[in-house]
């Protein structure tokens, strides 16, 4: 059976909060679905035709038995980056490369994920698919950047999978590359921990051409992200 894009996305988050509750995360991650409460049924896109095999995980996520601490708030920081030239691949197969996609003005939200994630990375997703929804407008002039941390895995064939499952937008891209360009792009960040099974939740705000980034420590709700982004970017 086919379902729409909206449905996919609900049952793929309530996927990720039942993996979730057993490690302690389920309050976190349900403070942190945008779309609770929310009637989803005006979305009008349809997964139908798509292959869903590419989805399939290699192994076990490593976050089965990985304790982390959601229930603390958000830790709010600004943080000074210098972006490098590091070689990039985005979901449609072009190569690229940070600094290129992150020149110009357009305000940008970026994070780490990778597809076989069933659990940090859902809902940090799922943040994102909310995220976008509520800047209205102004997603226009943004951009969203998704990083996976397991590229070797991550190609651009199941990067496109995986964004069609939160209803991505086309100012929502998805990157990968090789193994030690994600390691460069994790470190210029502050965020890479040694393998994905010490990977935690981050989000970083710029507003467009800066050094300066807020980085959002945790799982903020999109509402959180969004009064973020325009505090930043407007005032």
């Amino acid at each position: 059976m086919n379902l729409g894009i909206s449905q996919k996305r609900t049952a793929y988050f309530s996927a990720a909060v039942l993996a979730l509750a057993s490690m302690g995360f389920a309050s976190a991650a349900l403070a942190a679905d945008p779309h609770a409460g929310h009637d989803m049924s005006g979305h009008n896109h349809s997964m139908a035709g798509h292959d869903m095999s590419t989805m399939a995980a290699p192994a076990a996520d490593p976050h089965a038995n990985h304790q982390v601490d959601t229930k603390a708030a958000v830790k709010r920081s600004m943080v000074n980056i210098a972006v490098g030239a590091t070689p990039m691949v985005k979901q449609d197969g072009t190569k690229t490369t940070l600094a290129k996609e992150l020149e110009g003005k357009k305000p940008t939200i970026l994070a780490f994920i990778y597809t076989s994630c069933t659990t940090v990375c859902p809902v940090t997703s799922q943040i994102l698919s909310g995220t976008q929804d509520k800047l209205g407008a102004d997603l226009a002039n943004t951009r969203i950047i998704s990083v996976s941390i397991d590229p070797e895995y991550d190609t651009p064939e199941r990067l496109v999978a995986y964004a069609k499952q939160f209803g991505a937008k086309p100012q929502w891209q998805h990157y990968t590359g090789t193994l030690a360009d994600s390691i460069a792009v994790q470190k210029t960040f502050g965020a890479y921990r040694g393998d994905k099974m010490n990977h935690v939740p981050l989000m970083f705000i710029n507003a467009g051409g800066k050094k300066e980034w807020v980085k959002l420590d945790g799982f903020p709700s999109a509402d959180e992200v969004v009064k973020e982004y325009r505090k930043l970017v407007k005032g």
